[in-house]
C-alpha cells in the first residue's frame, strides 16, 4: 500500500473532514463516503462529559495500514482511503474517528467505511477512558488483540 492510496493518522489535533475530502477526491470516484464518529454524552446510563484516548502510535499506524490494505483488496483496489483517530482528551461532540473513502461505486464506498470502522475497534491498540459528570473516570475494557483460541 502506498500513501497515494491510503492515508492513515492518529492525531492529538482536532480532526477535520476537509483533509479527508481533499485526499479522497478524484474524477474516477462515483462515490465518496465519509464516516464521522463523535464522543457522545451517555454510555451505559452514565453521563459522559469527555473521553481520553491513548494509543501505541506505531502499532496503531501499522494496524491502520493493514486494515486499509485488506479493505482495498477485499472491496476495491482503486479506492482511496483516509483514516484518522483522535488521541488525547476529547469533549462530547468532538470527532473521535474519521474515515473517508473515494470509490468508483457507492456500495464499495459504504462497505469499506463499515469494514474499516469495525476492524479498527477490534484490531487497533487504542484505549478509551470516559470522564463522567459526577467526577469519576473509567478506562473501558477493550478487545483482546490476541488471536482467539478455538474451543473444542
Amino acid at each position: 500500500m502506498t500513501l497515494h492510496t491510503a492515508l492513515v493518522k492518529i492525531e492529538e489535533e482536532k480532526i477535520s473532514s476537509e483533509k479527508a475530502k481533499k485526499f479522497i477526491a478524484s474524477e474516477k470516484n462515483g462515490a465518496e463516503s465519509i464516516f464521522v464518529g463523535k464522543v457522545r454524552n451517555e454510555n451505559n446510563g452514565k453521563k459522559v462529559i469527555a473521553v481520553t484516548y491513548d494509543a501505541h502510535d506505531q502499532a496503531v499506524i501499522k494496524s491502520f495500514q493493514l486494515i486499509c490494505t485488506n479493505a482495498l483488496n477485499k472491496f476495491d483496489k482503486n479506492a482511496k482511503i483516509f483514516l484518522e483517530h483522535a488521541k488525547g482528551y476529547a469533549s462530547v461532540g468532538e470527532v473521535s474517528i474519521l474515515i473517508g473513502v473515494g470509490s468508483g461505486h457507492r456500495d464499495e464506498a459504504f462497505k469499506i467505511c463499515r469494514y474499516i470502522l469495525e476492524e479498527v475497534k477490534h484490531q487497533s491498540p487504542i484505549w478509551k477512558k470516559e470522564h463522567y459528570a459526577d467526577g469519576k473516570e473509567e478506562w473501558l475494557p477493550g478487545h483482546s488483540l490476541r488471536p482467539k483460541k478455538e474451543v473444542k
